[in-house]
């Protein structure tokens, strides 16, 4: 049977957390009957303590990068070693949600000419467990256009965990290594040569929110990341390199929340970031 399903874990310095979505996994795989139509790989990304696999009931590929370099290139090594018509990349410290696997085979089984899966998901934080799924996309999945347009100016498709991708897709897209917006950058490149979407709110896996090494976490890298995006998006943008203040002004927030991070850039340049902001604000929704 060929690979329907390859399932990508990048994972840096996560082994227990790596264990237990592995334990969940295969798991899931045994009591579905799936070891033939899935495999799992997993690319530890120049781990201090080199990663281990446990002995599983599915065999589970291993792979190493000599140093830390990155989710992207991670997962562009994952990639390139797996042979799935179908490929999920997934952070070693998020789960599944209950009939996550079985929900994700049984759609592409059914539907084989899907360019993109996109799945609900569990924000698990200390507070508790909060349900949420993309309503935008779920709206008008059968809008390709429409959901490139709103990429521009909002990730309309969340977190990586949420998407399945056909392999024909993902060979066409670079994966660029962002120091944040990796996964926005992602579905910009993807959306070029996807035409065909589902949105399957009831299947849902399950988000760390609270992950205390998350991207998103690290206001500097935030602050740059979104800079280097700019630079995609601004052939875009009708607003073209003023693009970039539009995103430096929806960081605001979360930036001065982190010690007043860049507050003399924000303060001197407030009246022109505010404008574009809601110059953008305006296009979008109406778009």
């Amino acid at each position: 049977m060929v690979c329907l399903l390859s399932i990508v874990i990048p994972v840096y310095n996560r082994q227990k957390s790596l264990e237990l979505l592995l334990s969940d996994l295969t798991s899931a795989i045994v009591s579905g009957g799936y070891q033939e139509p899935v495999e799992l790989i997993v690319v530890d990304d120049g781990s201090a303590e080199p990663i281990k696999i446990p002995d599983f009931k599915v065999a589970v590929s291993l792979y190493r990068l000599p140093k830390n370099s990155g989710a992207p290139r991670a997962r562009a090594l994952g990639f390139g070693k797996s042979s799935g018509e179908f490929v999920h990349f997934h952070d070693s410290d998020d789960g599944f949600g209950e009939g996550w696997l079985a929900g994700i085979i049984g759609e592409l089984q059914d539907n084989p000419e899907l360019d993109v899966l996109l799945t609900g998901r569990n924000d698990i934080s200390r507070e508790g467990s909060r349900y949420r799924y993309q309503t935008f996309f779920h709206r008008h999945a059968d809008q390709p256009e429409r959901i490139r347009q709103r990429l521009v100016y909002r990730n309309c498709m969340g977190p990586l965990g949420g998407v399945t991708f056909a392999r024909r897709v993902i060979e066409q897209i670079e994966f660029r290594n962002f120091l944040s917006c990796q996964d926005w950058q992602m579905y910009l490149d993807a959306m070029e040569h996807a035409t065909i979407l589902k949105s399957r709110a009831d299947i849902s896996y399950c988000f760390n929110v609270s992950g205390d090494d998350r991207i998103s976490h690290n206001p500097a890298k935030k602050l740059i990341g979104h800079l280097q995006l700019s630079r995609l998006t601004a052939g875009k943008s009708v607003f073209g390199r003023n693009i970039r203040l539009f995103y430096l002004m929806t960081c605001k927030r979360h930036i001065m929340s982190k010690q007043g991070v860049m507050l003399f850039f924000y303060r001197k340049r407030r009246f022109r970031l505010w404008f574009c902001y809601l110059l953008a604000s305006i296009y979008w929704r109406l778009h």
